[in-house]
């Protein structure tokens, strides 16, 4: 009997170590001299075949598709109407095709292109092509933990505040990147960097884009601005199961607009803290700026994000927060007071009518601050309903010639949302909203009339179906 273990156990380290062949040969050679049984060899058969198809397959391949078509209805969005405003409504459609290999650690790879339109923006008979690649990186791994990320890629850092995807874009943001990524069970880290030029040049650095674009917000060809160098650093450390923190440090460079080969750079530096406990959730971001802005001017500025979420066990969630992003008094002086939020999102921040998004124009230079309460019940499994509320006011106070007492209060925003999600790949969302603005909203936006209510409303669908999905060896 302890000859008989003995063999099964060298033959299951054997069938760890060699060849299909070779396990064959010492399983028949066992069963000839009836040392096991024909059932415990069909046991081992079945093991050591599962086994090796396990660690065989450590490949795959898939292509999965994104279908996002939204229709808007729009008197308000991103600015409030004027006496003799007129709604818009439209429709737009992305459509994303993604190509994903992977060899378990050892290498990834990612395309991904995509169509972003509006309905009806390009002749349907023209040439004009539209195809663009949102993703093209490879990703192979130093170490099982340890990988390098090279190529166009999106950038999405934490909650999104500084470094977003911006998927609610129709065309969402990608950068043309390094990233050094480092990931273990506690351990988040990501080390990424950047350098822009228009073309191959045989001297000098001169990043000025003179290519016309066109955007889905606007309809007329213009020239853009991009940063010439970027350098982020992020890191996220989960101290216990109920707390983490995060940091990001960060540096972007834009170039003078005289002196070709200056840079002005400017930093982005802090973090995040969370704290969890049984159905209570409490977070804290803040982050200071310096450096040099776009013009060379210097920088002294700040952001502050606490909030507070409670969740019970019926999906119930509520959260209550403010924002608050530092700015002059409507005018720069020497030193710039206006924190920007480098390339993050700011429509789950300050309210689906993205009213304030570009930073500091938005707010006239005068910052915001930005209390906020947010209500989001499951009703089902399948639908989710969701309300947000805000209040605007200047972080400073915002004076002028005409008016030197104006009031901070910039008004309030209500959002309203209802999403189905009827099956895995399918997520049907619609949505109404509507601001109620003050002289004082109206008077730093330079735009629309203060009796007027702002609203805005949609539909959208989103089907991201997986065509076709493979492993192998």
């Amino acid at each position: 009997m302890r000859t008989k273990s003995f063999l099964l156990l060298l033959l299951l380290l054997w069938t760890s170590k060699n060849k299909a062949q070779n396990t064959e040969d010492v399983l028949n050679l066992l069963l000839q001299r009836k040392l096991i049984s024909k059932s415990e060899v069909d046991s081992i058969r079945l093991r050591t075949s599962t086994k090796q198809t396990e660690e065989e397959k450590d490949k795959s391949f898939s292509v999965n598709l994104q279908l996002k078509n939204r229709t808007e209805y729009r008197n308000g969005y991103g600015n409030i109407p004027e006496e003799n405003s007129h709604p818009a409504t439209f429709v737009n459609q992305r459509t994303r095709l993604n190509l994903l290999y992977h060899h378990e650690q050892k290498l990834k790879t990612v395309v991904s292109l995509q169509d972003a339109r509006v309905w009806g923006s390009h002749d349907p008979k023209g040439l004009n092509g539209t195809i663009q690649l949102f993703e093209g990186y490879l990703e192979p791994y130093i170490t099982p933990h340890f990988s390098i990320r090279i190529g166009r890629q999106r950038i999405a850092l934490d909650n999104q505040r500084l470094f977003a995807e911006n998927d609610w874009r129709i065309n969402g943001a990608s950068h043309d990147a390094i990233n050094f990524i480092y990931e273990n069970k506690k351990l988040n880290s990501e080390l990424i960097g950047a350098f822009n030029q228009t073309g191959e040049r045989l001297f000098g650095t001169d990043y000025t884009p003179a290519e016309l674009s066109i955007t889905p917000a606007t309809t007329t060809a213009s020239t853009w601005t991009n940063y010439k160098a970027l350098a982020v650093h992020y890191l996220k450390y989960e101290i216990s199961p109920k707390s983490t923190a995060t940091t990001i440090v960060a540096a972007d460079a834009y170039q003078d607009a005289v002196i070709k080969e200056q840079n002005y750079w400017r930093f982005t530096y802090g973090g995040r803290i969370e704290l969890k406990h049984k159905k209570w959730y409490a977070t804290t971001n803040s982050f200071l700026q310096s450096g040099r802005n776009s013009t060379g001017k210097t920088i002294n500025a700040w952001y502050i994000q606490p909030e507070i979420k409670y969740s019970d066990k019926d999906n119930f969630t509520i959260r209550l927060g403010a924002e608050i992003i530092s700015g002059d008094n409507g005018t720069i002086g020497n030193v710039d007071h206006n924190f920007v939020p480098l390339y993050g999102v700011a429509h789950r921040f300050n309210g689906f009518m993205d009213l304030f998004t570009k930073f500091p124009n938005d707010v006239h230079s005068a910052g915001l601050f930005n209390p906020y309460a947010f209500f989001s019940k499951k009703i089902t499994p399948k639908i989710e309903l969701q309300t947000n509320h805000h209040l605007f006011y200047t972080q400073r106070s915002y004076t002028t010639t005409t008016n030197p007492n104006l009031a901070k209060f910039m008004g309030n925003e209500h959002d309203f949302v209802c999403t189905y999600k009827p099956n895995g790949f399918t997520f049907i969302e619609g949505g109404f909203a509507f601001v109620v603005p003050t002289d004082t909203m109206t008077q730093i936006k330079n735009f629309g009339d203060s009796d007027k209510i702002g609203k805005w409303a949609y539909i959208q669908i989103r089907v991201t179906p997986v065509l076709f999905k493979t492993q192998f060896k």
